[in-house]
This record gives C-alpha cells, structure tokens and sequence, in this order.
C-alpha cells in the first residue's frame, strides 16, 4: 500500500505539471492571439472537456481490465499532448484541440489511481489515505503554477511550455511501476452502466462533488489573472503581475495539499458526509466575498486567499472515498464515471462562465461568489446522509 500511494501520487503530480500553464500565461496568451476573455476560457475548458468525454469510456473499462494497463495509456497520451502544445497552438482554438487530448488522458490516471489507492486501504484510515493520494493532484497544480511563472520570467512562452512538458513525460516509468502486482478487478463489463445513479447515497455525493468541482475550477482558472489584475491596480507591470500573480496562486493552490490531509483525516473522524457539508460551507462562504479583495491590502489578500486554498480542497478526498464505499464493488468503475462526468462536466461551463461574465463587466467579485453559490447549494443534499446515517 505504501509503495503504491507513494509513486501514484508523483505519477499525477508530473502529469499535471503543464496543465495550468495556460493560467499562468493567460494575460500573453490573450494578447498575442486578440482573445477576449470567454474566448480564452475555452483554452481552460477543453482540458476539463477531453475528461469529462473520456471517462465514461475509460472508467468502465476498470472494472474489467488491469488498472496499470489503463494507467500507463493514458499516462503517454497527456505527457505528448503537453510536449506538442507550444508547437501546436497558434490560436485559442488549436491551443483548445491540444489541451483536449491532455485532458481524455488524465481521465485514465486520476481516477484508477484513486481506486488502487481506496482498495488497498485499511477502512478506518481510508480518508486519509485516499487524501495522500489526492494532495498530488493539487501539489501537481500549484507547481504548475509555480514553475510556470518562474520560466515565464526568463524564457518565451513556447520555450516554458515545452519544458513543462517534457519532464511530465517522467511520469511514465513511474506509472508502471506503481502499477505493478495491482489485483484484477472482478467485473465481467468493461461498459459504463448508469443504473449505479439509482442508489441515492451515491447521486447525492455525486452532487456535492459537482457544487465542490466548480467552485475549484473557477479558482484554478481565474485565481492567478485575478491576482495580477491586483497587482497592476497597486503599480506593478503588467508582465511583472502576470509572473508574480501566478506564483502567488501557486502557493495559495499548494495549501490544497495539507487541506486533503486535513479532509481525509477529518471525515475518518466524524463521517463523510458530515466533513463534505463543513468544508464545502466554509469554503462556500469565503468564495461569496473573495473576489471584492482585490481592492484590499496585499497581506489581507494574501491571507484570506491562502485560507480559501486550504479549504476548496479539503473536500476533495471525502467525496473520492465515498465513492469508493458507496458504490457496489463490481459497478465502481461505472460509478467514478458519472462522477467524474457530472462533477467534471458542470466544470467545462465554469471558466467559459467567468469569463463572460468578466467580458460583461460583472467584476471579480461575482464570478467567485457564483462558486460559493455552487458549492453552498449542492453539497445541502449530503444532510439526508447525514439523518439516514
């Protein structure tokens, strides 16, 4: 168990390692291709769209076949779609197609990670355990973020995307080993079968992932451009905020790791859905009023922001787990599909939504309160669990 949590997590972690460049960069993306902001909000949502359309073919397929061979797949297909990105786009458009491809192959990684790591798992310390593997998918973006803000302030765009994406391609050796010895699953369907959505506990979880999916994507999308946008308003130039920005999202987005920890241990405390209804309140909360800070001073800012990345992860693990112990065994794989299309799904609306809503001058404040709104409201179904529980 331990090896395995160990070397699955880096596996995401440097799968991810190029997926937020196009955050971090948006500001010289969207000039050097005249793009508004809804526009570029497509270049963020083909990602999250080649996931959401994949899993529900990928994901069954773990019910039947070795979740290595799936792993490792899907593992080559991200890592050469990164390698190919700063080749490849041109416009908003061709940079939407690559990103897409990176997108189908995640799905075959997160996921059946997340299924090796739960089987394994004694059940009183699955949260946590679960939580370990899933802090790498935060650690992932906010090196992301980091590393592309760094490269961006010595390198041409096109320059620090390739190198992102080559060392993601290290993922790949790590992925088979990490996979080694894993047991065959015991499903006779490798086809995705809905009916899974008929036990309740399962579509209400789904639901507060969804809430939970968007009010992250939001964040992961706009957070480091919201952050700049901040920064020029104090003085800064524009390329300066831009790099700065990003860096400064990064370490908010970092604290997505200790908060998994946190979320895992504490549902393995006071139950799952009593953990997924704290953190998404919590959270919810901040995000209504994050977005009118960018008037505040840095260090209120930064604070607030570093407390908002704790929490909108926190919640990430629960829901991951429940899964795992709410779907019956020989459907999970069908189970994590819908998750992952639902939750995921609502999210491919998320950037595309910020930015229009930008392009029409609502402001900052009213795209992150949409996600508190998101993430208060959906995750109000886990109460029944909790009665029923």
């Amino acid at each position: 168990m331990k090896r395995r949590t160990h070397l699955l997590g880096p596996v995401l972690a440097l799968a991810l390692l190029p997926s937020s460049f196009t955050a971090a960069a948006l500001p010289l993306l969207r000039d050097e291709w005249a793009a508004s902001a809804a526009a570029i909000g497509w270049v963020f949502a083909a990602y999250q769209a080649g996931y959401v359309l994949s899993v529900l073919i990928i994901l069954p397929l773990t019910d039947r076949l070795p979740s290595g061979v799936v792993i490792g797949g899907c593992t080559v297909a991200t890592s050469l779609a990164f390698v190919l990105f700063p080749f490849v786009a041109t416009d908003v458009w061709s940079a939407s197609a690559i990103r897409f491809v990176a997108g189908l192959g995640l799905a075959g990684i997160y996921m059946p990670g997340t299924r090796v790591v739960a089987a394994s798992a004694p059940p009183e310390r699955r949260g946590l355990f679960v939580g370990s593997y899933v802090s790498s998918f935060y650690l992932g973006g906010a090196i992301s973020l980091w590393a592309s803000g760094f490269l961006l302030g010595w390198m041409p765009w096109r320059q620090a995307a390739l190198v992102l994406g080559l060392l993601s391609l290290i993922a790949l050796p790590l992925a088979l080993v990490a996979t080694r010895g894993v047991a065959a699953p015991t499903g006779q369907s490798g086809r995705l079968d809905p009916r899974v959505l008929r036990e309740g506990p399962v579509a209400r979880t789904i639901l507060g992932y969804t809430g939970h999916a968007w009010e992250l994507y939001i964040s992961r999308g706009w957070m480091a451009a919201f952050l700049a946008a901040a920064l020029v308003a104090q003085g800064l130039e524009p390329t300066e905020a831009t790099a700065q920005g990003s860096q400064w999202a990064a370490l908010m987005a970092g604290l997505g790791m200790p908060g998994v920890f946190f979320g895992g241990w504490f549902s393995d405390r006071i139950g799952r859905p009593q953990a997924a209804l704290s953190i998404a309140l919590a959270s919810g909360v901040i995000s209504l009023g994050f977005g009118f800070l960018g008037g505040a001073s840095w260090g209120f800012l930064v604070a607030i922001g570093c407390l908002y990345g704790f929490l909108i992860s926190a919640d990430s693990a629960i829901y991951s787990t429940a899964i795992t112990e709410l779907a019956p065994r020989e459907r999970l794989g069908s189970a994590q599909a819908l998750q992952a299309f639902i939750g995921f799904g609502a999210t491919i609306l998320a950037p595309i939504v910020a930015g229009w809503m930008l392009d029409l001058n609502l402001g900052w404040g009213s795209v992150f309160a949409l996600g508190g709104l998101m993430s208060i409201g959906l995750a109000l179904p886990l109460i029944r669990l909790i009665r029923r529980k």
